[in-house]
């Protein structure tokens, strides 16, 4: 039947469909022939599989929820985006195998993810590890010693695209007098750490936001900057922030689509501000996107807290953000709020597409590293 396939269409044709199929299609693929095996290997396959995955993808067929729970904090769970948003459940949710799963049990966060490769940050504050939740290949760092124990850190994960390379930032400052924070750089094409700069802000706010090919933070002291962090100089920047209403609030920074966010809670009127960076690094180009007024329901810690930047927006209007422990969906047409069911308490999640990208850094056809 294979051999009948292959001759019945042109190579090109075969491609094409081939493109257009799940991750978990094209593995099961690979074992048809030789010639489908080094097509689906190729690393210009790769490349423009995850770009028609994430670009042309109007119903998120190939995008992904990950996430953990407070109560399996431990584990990590794949969902359908599709079924989050339209569904508003978690009913089709699997768990994910990963090599640190039996052996640790302190959990762990996702520090970032990017082009469908997630970082990952184990509770003891020093373990890292890439993974791929599609094709559930593991890339364990080696740890970097400067920040370990009880030194407070931060982390960022992103692409270098003038380098072809993938790296992990760890921003750490061991004793709380010292006013400076030591930046080291993991390098998966190099394998190895090295130390730069100085971090610009006083307190770095969670781990860094990806971007335009650098990463973002903001500070719990300073609201006036954005400290930028650009990958392929490995030097740092800074953005200004919008001009907020006055009052006492709370900023959440994030990544909104192809745009910088930041979610401004209003303490005092329970209202949430998301402003949008339209133009990269053009301070008057941010715009206020829609405000958002708290859902009547009570939760266990204050209502301002709460929000986060939004995960994502369909095309009609629909936003997944989090609140306190819970996720919800946003209609902006009618601004009515749907708390995701079969979703115990929430700890950490982001979206990811579909890819068959390494985290191993493999070298592809140019000598790049994918």
């Amino acid at each position: 039947m294979t051999l009948e396939i292959s001759h019945s269409f042109p190579p090109d044709i075969i491609r094409e469909i081939l493109l257009r199929l799940s991750v978990e299609s094209l593995l099961r693929c690979k074992s048809v022939c030789k010639e489908w095996y080094s097509l689906i290997s190729d690393q210009h396959f790769i490349k423009t599989h995850y770009n028609l995955s994430s670009t042309n993808d109007i119903n998120f067929a190939h995008h992904r929820l990950i996430y953990n729970t407070f109560e399996q904090r431990n584990n990590l769970y794949s969902c359908p985006l599709y079924d989050v948003l339209f569904d508003e459940s978690v009913n089709n949710a699997t768990q994910l195998e990963y090599p640190l799963q039996q052996t640790r049990s302190r959990g762990f966060r996702i520090v970032g993810s990017c082009n469908g490769l997630l970082c990952i940050l184990v509770n003891d504050g020093n373990t890292l590890f890439i993974y791929n939740p599609s094709t559930r290949i593991t890339n364990i760092l080696p740890g970097s010693k400067q920040g370990a124990g009880s030194c407070t850190i931060s982390y960022g994960f992103g692409y270098d695209e003038t380098t072809h390379d993938y790296k992990v930032v760890k921003i750490w400052r061991c004793d709380r007098t010292w006013p400076y924070w030591g930046t080291r750089i993991y390098s998966l094409k190099t394998r190895s750490w090295k130390e730069i700069g100085c971090f610009p802000l006083a307190n770095p706010l969670i781990d860094g936001k990806f971007l335009n090919g650098a990463l973002h933070w903001t500070s719990w002291s300073d609201w006036g900057d954005i400290a930028s962090l650009d990958l392929g100089k490995e030097s740092y920047g800074e953005l200004l922030q919008p001009e907020y209403d006055e009052g006492c609030k709370i900023l959440t920074l994030g990544v909104f689509g192809e745009w910088l966010c930041v979610l401004c809670n209003y303490c005092e009127i329970c209202v949430v501000d998301v402003w949008v960076m339209k133009v990269y690094g053009v301070k008057d180009s941010w715009t206020r996107l829609l405000s958002i007024a708290h859902p009547n329901d009570r939760f266990s810690i204050p209502s301002y807290m709460q929000f986060h930047a939004p995960l994502c927006m369909s095309n009609g209007g629909k936003l997944l953000l989090r609140f306190g422990t819970k996720l919800v969906v946003y209609d902006c047409t009618d601004s009515s709020y749907s708390e995701i069911q079969n979703f115990h308490v929430f700890y950490d999640a982001c979206i990811a597409v579909e890819s068959l990208i390494s985290p191993l850094g493999l070298v592809d056809n140019n000598g790049d590293e994918s």
